[in-house]
């Protein structure tokens, strides 16, 4: 009999940890470096692989597909009405995410019109973004690198101080840079390492 408890115990511990193990085990282009960031944004049901064996950690993000994962990490929904924010590129079933994010301030188009869905995101938008979502403040502007915009210095400054990244050299952030799919992950990851968000001022049209 206590043979039979043990057993019952042991396998409803398999499937409470299951998820967590099964959902990165299939991924073939995860290596140790980004591991633990994609199984916790997987996990977190921010994002989800390419398919059912590649992640795409080595692809550019388009800003499209980061606008969806950012509003998730936001705790918005497609059940939610936000704000129209205009833009006429933007696929029907993602505006939600778009508009929240407008409404929000979190993140904007390249114009007034145009959001930019199929463009890859920089380094220096994501900054912004990571910085708003998270609300990370930088107690000074200084830093060594020579690419960085008085426009974004404060979102890249915050970043660096929370040690959610660093340059690409000793004096480049290597803004305009496209990022991939392994280091939006690690950003998340570390972002949420340090800091604990708090349920999302939502926005809604009735």
């Amino acid at each position: 009999m206590k043979l039979k408890k043990s057993i019952v115990v042991i396998s409803l511990l398999l499937l409470l940890f299951a998820p967590s193990f099964s959902a990165l085990a299939a991924f073939t282009d995860v290596n140790d470096r980004y591991r633990d960031a994609v199984n916790h944004i997987v996990n977190k049901k921010y994002a989800q692989g390419q398919s059912d064996t590649q992640f795409g950690v080595s692809d550019q993000i388009k800003r499209i597909d980061a606008a969806v994962m950012i509003a998730r990490v936001n705790g918005f929904t497609p059940d939610t009405v936000y704000p129209n924010a205009g833009f006429t590129d933007v696929p029907k079933d993602r505006q939600w995410a778009v508009n929240a994010l407008a409404a929000n301030g979190i993140m904007n188009g390249i114009n007034s019109k145009t959001f930019g869905s199929y463009q890859s995101m920089t380094r220096e938008q994501m900054a912004k973004v990571i910085a708003l979502t998270y609300d990370l403040q930088a107690t000074s502007y200084d830093m060594p690198f020579t690419d960085v915009l008085s426009t974004v210095k404060p979102y890249v400054a915050a970043l660096l101080q929370s040690s959610i990244t660093q340059g690409k050299t000793a004096t480049t952030f290597g803004s305009k840079e496209n990022i991939t799919r392994g280091e939006f992950a690690l950003f998340i990851y570390r972002a949420e390492s340090n800091v604990t968000l708090d349920p999302p001022e939502v926005i809604s049209v009735e």
